[in-house]
Order: structure tokens, then C-alpha cells, then sequence
């Protein structure tokens, strides 16, 4: 009983397995194109996401105004500081400034405003994380 063995393949299974592995040729092909990031330059004709410049947003602490600003290029958050926080505001509101330095790292190192950020303190990182989203809305391309 040691000798060779007959297969029989139907058309229509053979039919079956190729339409099959061509959906998953293409399925692999459209992840790589779509997943990989920064595949496509700006000489491709990909669109500007910013409009460059300085944008800012106000936060009122204790009745005095914190301004965020958010400096964009074309395509990138460059930079992300607070000015204007009063003497008053740095009394009672002591972890803006260094929650401020946290948000203004990952948001440059991610390049969006729409992170959850690892913090102990959720509601001071929240207001600083809406006054850059609100700089960044200003800051949007027409596309």
C-alpha cells in the first residue's frame, strides 16, 4: 500500500481557492498602501494640513487670561507653549505649567491634540488639551 496517491480537484473548488487567495492578495496590498505612514510626500500632491503661522487660545484662570499658543508649519505641530499666566493664576493653579510641558511632548510627538494622555490629573490636562485643540481648529487647511 505504499504507492502513489490520486488527488481529485474539482473546477469548481480550484475556482473557489483562487478567488480566494486573490482577495487576500489584494486585502494585504490595500494595509500596506493605507497602514504604512508617510508613504506620500508633499511632492505627490498630497494637500497642506496647516495653514503655517502662530495660532492661540484663551483660558480664563482666576479671572486672568492664560493664552496656548500653537506654532504650525504646513504639515507639522512645531511648537506648543502657555504666556501671559499671571503670578495669581501660578498660586492656584500650580500644575498648569508642568502638565502643560507633558501635553505640549506627546502632542508634538504625535503630531494630533486627540490623545488620551497618561496623567494623574485628568481635568487640568483636559482644559490645556482643549485650548490646543481649539488653537488647531484655527490653524486647519481648507482642503
Amino acid at each position: 500500500m505504499g504507492g502513489a496517491r490520486i488527488f481529485v480537484l474539482h473546477k469548481k473548488d480550484l475556482i473557489r481557492m483562487g478567488i480566494i487567495a486573490l482577495v487576500a492578495i489584494v486585502l494585504v496590498i490595500a494595509a500596506l498602501v493605507f497602514l504604512i505612514p508617510g508613504r506620500r510626500t508633499h511632492e505627490q500632491g498630497q494637500t497642506s494640513r496647516f495653514n503655517p503661522g502662530t495660532y492661540s487660545s484663551t483660558i480664563l484662570l482666576y479671572d486672568e487670561p492664560v493664552h496656548v499658543r500653537v506654532t504650525v508649519s504646513e504639515n507639522e505641530i512645531l511648537s506648543i507653549h502657555m504666556t501671559d499666566m499671571a503670578d495669581i493664576a501660578r498660586t492656584f493653579y500650580p500644575l498648569f505649567e508642568p502638565r502643560m510641558v507633558d501635553l505640549a511632548q506627546e502632542v508634538l510627538r504625535y503630531q494630533t491634540a486627540h490623545i488620551r494622555p497618561q496623567t494623574d490629573y485628568p481635568v487640568t490636562t483636559g482644559i490645556l488639551q482643549d485650548a490646543v485643540r481649539s488653537a488647531l481648529e484655527m490653524a486647519y487647511a481648507e482642503q
